[in-house]
């Protein structure tokens, strides 16, 4: 045996174990991946974060499949169809996983298994064409990509079963193996019907790769392979447009007329500019590259395009070909007017991720084969390869991952009253019609009839009425809390009764007997007996303030506290609470949308010793805001006299407004990563205001003198970014002894002379602040959008003048010299607007919270 032949020998069982070595670690990265977001998911919909739509509508579709009803469905009070909206025959395999597990969650589990599985053919298809270092690199970048991520948590959608089938497709078509890729390929085209032309695409790609890719191997079985591939190819490209047009213009129109009132598909009307039919959209395309240009070049959707080729390293620009034959669902996403499909945090990015990846390889194994004619020895090139696409991809998580660690990760607690829930579901019959609130569908949706509240009550034949409604009154309901209660008194005043009840939850049943709601009901909003409230000497006194957020759309829900005390006589006072910009404009407050607690357990309950816990709704609060709490006696607040003086609400609290009825609970400031930060009392009286709210910026001192030779110091600090049109702009003035009574404070944001922005008023931090002491005043203008461009120079004067008269007064500079009667602060450049992020993009309330 010659000596090649033994170091081959030796060599095979090392090639081997460093097989098996790659294949145990790409396990362990599925193994790792399916635990987490998993676990993830199972805890959004436990903490009550799932909803009847998407997941209880989709589950309920999913769950009759299995029964035989092929997506039977219900809408409002009437028997439907999913096929109202889409057609998903990949649910008839899915539907079995319910044999297994009858549980919301098995889906939920299913669609993880299936995104973690696409990782074998993505890896099958890198080791044969990079080798396996580069193989693990690509698949763990497949694994840490935000796009994927944020479709697993965005409860279940048909679209992410996509992924596993085009990886194989694509793995099919480089092994040729042809009657695996006709198997992905057809379901690719079952799981949805846009998804119909990406198998078609996939099916030009075997076509393209069976015309140029020489053949393995030489004689007639070589030329039949080469064949297959053509005819497959061929084949699945034609039946899958096929399949495309019947389930979007016949099938679809078909089913969704009755519910949507038009004769296509209701997802055309996403398009906006380019048109609401497909017609127009197609024109558009094809006659007007100016108007499509127009659309897909706004930053946005240039953001959306740059997010897919960094997670993986740009190196899918060397694979355009692939990516060509994504083009469809990809412009679908790019132009749409509904910003879900291009911000890349929904499920709709989902399918195109294995073309990027696929591309990745492919532009990856060109630069390996390009380089190969230079001096780079392989293991270097393989080495800048893995560090460069790791090193994106970890970027690209560590700035919107959803994972642990990632820039867009939410932990998800689940709470007492979430773990409370089970107590409800196990009293209602299996089979029995119910009535449920949004976030309580997906945990009772596998039954024939399940309504989102108040649908149901007044279903008819071949439906049927519901017999049991569960609501929780805290949570979710896609309803205002006025008119959720009204439709509870409704129902107790006719056949309902009461069945169960504890903290929100509300468990009714056509004929039950019992009318009145059980005390154990009232727990979300009240704990009875607490010695501290008895202990109190006030009526009612504010105790504490907690502001419980959601970053993603910057959202926050305000809860107070209050103490009931001894003297409190029922129905005498109330509560109030007003949000508030820094510069003193109200935002919310408790009469604006009235609190849940305070429409089941009103004031006129009350008891001494009571602590009353009261949340507002979710609410959309501005960059910087604060609380101001009171105390008010009569039906209109605002009427002078109706409020109780602060001291006795908050004993303590330092800051007033003008009357002294409002005590500042708290404020607070979102931050670059939405994350809501309080911002401690001490920081608005501190000197250095300003440098502790902002990072960066510069500070000014100015002083002014009055007609009696007093001097006025003040001391200014400004942010180094200039104002933004459309969006408020913040600085501080520090006055150091105050604003003596009678003067007045002006401040000027001018261009060439002209006030664009004019802001006079005595100082404020949140509410007024008495004038006798030094003050922090924090100035909150808004920049207006009209004539005014990024670039425009603004110059920002302050000064004080005397409200009888009119006089300014004069200014002094450092040498004590007369200089003039206005402060010239600063001079900005009026910066361009930020792009807007998902937030701002679908609730403009948040665009005033997005920080640049």
């Amino acid at each position: 045996m010659t000596s090649n032949a033994l170091s081959s020998l030796h060599a095979r069982p090392r090639k081997r174990a460093s097989h098996q070595l790659y294949w145990l670690l790409l396990l362990a990265m599925m193994a790792l991946y399916v635990v987490i977001f998993t676990h993830l998911a199972f805890e959004q919909h436990a903490a009550l974060r799932t909803h009847r739509s998407d997941l209880g509508q989709i589950d309920l579709a999913i769950w009759n499949t299995s029964h035989g009803r092929f997506v039977a469905g219900i809408k409002q009070d009437f028997l439907s169809t999913r096929l109202t909206d889409h057609v998903e025959p990949i649910f008839i395999p899915v539907s079995a996983v319910f044999w297994l597990w009858d549980d919301v969650r098995a889906i939920l589990l299913l669609q993880t298994l299936a995104v973690a599985l696409g990782a074998i053919p993505l890896f099958a298809l890198a080791r044969s064409k990079l080798g396996g270092p580069l193989a693990l690199g690509f698949a763990a970048a497949y694994f840490l990509n935000p796009a994927l991520q944020s479709a697993l948590l965005t409860e279940f959608h048909a679209i992410p079963l996509a992924v596993p089938f085009i990886l194989w497709a694509f793995w099919a078509i480089e092994a040729r193996h042809w009657w695996q890729f006709l198997a992905a390929a057809l379901l690719v085209a079952a799981v949805k019907e846009e998804a119909a032309l990406l198998a078609a695409g996939l099916g030009a790609w075997a076509l393209w790769r069976a015309l140029i890719q020489p053949t393995r191997g030489e004689g007639e079985k070589a030329l039949q392979q080469h064949n297959r591939g053509m005819i497959i190819g061929g084949a699945v490209m034609l039946i899958t447009l096929i399949w495309f047009v019947v389930a979007t213009f016949i099938i679809v129109p078909a089913h969704g007329a009755t519910v949507h009132h038009t004769a296509q598909s209701v997802y055309f009307e996403r398009y906006g500019a380019l048109g609401n039919s497909p017609l127009d959209i197609v024109r558009n395309l094809l006659l007007h590259p100016r108007l499509v240009w127009s659309v897909a070049s706004e930053p946005a959707r240039m953001q959306y395009l740059l997010g897919l080729f960094a997670a993986f390293g740009f190196l899918s620009l060397l694979g355009l070909d692939v990516l060509l034959i994504s083009l469809p669902v990809l412009l679908a996403n790019l132009l749409s007017a509904y910003p879900a499909q291009y911000y890349g945090d929904f499920h709709y990015t989902a399918p195109l991720i294995p073309y990027f990846a696929v591309a990745a390889i492919y532009g990856a194994h060109r630069a390996v084969r390009f380089f190969h004619t230079t001096s780079l020895r392989p293991s270097m090139l393989t080495a800048a390869l893995l560090i460069w696409l790791l090193g994106w991809s970890g970027y690209v998580y560590g700035q919107m991952g959803r994972g642990p660690g990632g820039g867009a990760y939410e932990s998800v607690t689940v709470s007492e009253h979430a773990r409370l829930l089970p107590r409800f579901l196990t009293q209602i019959p299996t089979d029995a019609p119910v009535t449920a609130t949004s976030a309580l569908h997906p945990h009772l949706s596998h039954r024939r009839f399940i309504y989102r509240f108040p649908y149901g009550l007044q279903a008819q034949p071949p439906a049927q009425p519901a017999e049991w409604a569960l609501l929780d009154v805290t949570g979710d309901t896609d309803m205002a809390p006025g008119d959720l209660h009204d439709r509870v008194m409704e129902m107790l005043a006719g056949d309902w009764g009461v069945v169960d009840a504890a903290d929100g939850y509300l468990l009714l049943r056509r004929g039950a007997t019992t009318k009145t709601i059980p005390e154990a009901f009232y727990d979300f909003t009240r704990t009875s007996g607490d010695p501290e409230a008895l202990a109190q000497t006030y009526p009612l006194t504010f105790d504490t303030i907690e502001a419980k957020t959601r970053p993603r759309w910057r959202q926050a829900t305000v809860i107070t506290e209050w103490l009931v005390g001894s003297e409190y006589q029922a129905g005498t006072v109330r509560p109030w609470m007003e949000l508030r910009t820094p510069d003193g404009d109200v935002f919310y407050h408790y009469d604006d949308i009235v609190p849940t607690a305070l429409l089941w357990y009103p004031p006129q309950r009350w008891q001494p010793g009571d602590r009353i816990r009261i949340a507002t709704l979710p609410l959309y609060p501005p960059r910087y805001w604060g609380a101001g709490v009171g105390v008010v006696h009569g039906p209109d607040p605002f009427q002078p006299g109706n409020r109780l003086p602060a001291s006795d609400v908050a004993p303590g609290l330092r800051i007033h407004s003008d009357d002294g009825t409002l005590a500042l609970a708290a404020a607070y400031q979102w931050d670059e990563r939405s994350q809501l930060h309080r911002i401690p009392q001490e920081t608005l009286l501190s000197p250095d205001l300003g440098a502790q709210i902002q990072a960066e910026g510069q500070e000014v001192l100015v002083d002014f003198r009055t007609a009696e030779g007093e001097l006025i110091p003040m001391r200014a600090w400004l942010p180094a970014a200039g104002p933004t049109p459309g969006r408020a702009f913040d600085f501080w003035l520090r006055w150091e002894q105050g604003v003596p009574d009678g003067y007045q404070l002006f401040v000027h944001l001018r261009r060439s002379e002209q006030n664009i922005v004019q802001d006079d008023g005595p100082p404020f931090v949140f509410l007024r602040l008495l004038a006798s002491e030094a003050v922090n005043d924090w100035r909150e203008v808004s920049i207006p959008t009209e004539n005014l461009l990024p670039g425009d120079k603004l110059d920002l004067f302050v000064g004080l003048y005397n409200l009888d008269t009119g006089q300014r007064l004069d200014i002094l500079d450092q040498d004590g010299r007369l200089a003039g009667n206005e402060a010239l602060l600063t001079s900005y450049t009026v910066a361009p607007p930020p792009i807007p992020d998902q937030s701002c993009a679908l609730i403009p309330e948040t665009c005033l919270s997005q920080v640049r």
